[in-house]
């Protein structure tokens, strides 16, 4: 699980918001933008891994960029081998369900 500092990178990762709005757009979720920031704290909370949720993936994408190939590595919310789309599109599953426009 995520520590508090951990949950709030993400949740707070600019990069990793716009992927979220695009996996919502792609999704057909209507005011997909207002949808994800309405919801950010819950989508990096959401299991997408077995136990590891949105935000695990995150940190570990900034603990390596941090620690070990900073300047090869992109930033944790741009990192799509470790935040995957698939984890992304599966988060969103999670918090809203299959279909279109939130209620």
């Amino acid at each position: 699980m995520a520590t508090t500092t951990q949950h709030i990178n993400a949740r707070s990762d600019v990069d990793l918001q716009e992927r979220f709005i695009a996996v919502a757009e792609q999704r057909g979720i209507g005011g997909a933008r207002q949808w994800v920031q309405q919801n950010m704290g819950q989508l990096v909370t959401a299991e997408v891994d077995g136990a590891q949720t949105v935000a695990d993936v995150h940190a570990y994408a900034k603990e390596t960029r941090d620690q070990y190939i900073a300047a090869t590595a992109p930033p944790p919310g741009l990192n799509l081998g470790a935040v995957t789309d698939t984890h992304l599109a599966t988060a969103i599953t999670a918090v809203h369900g299959e279909g279109s426009s939130p209620a």
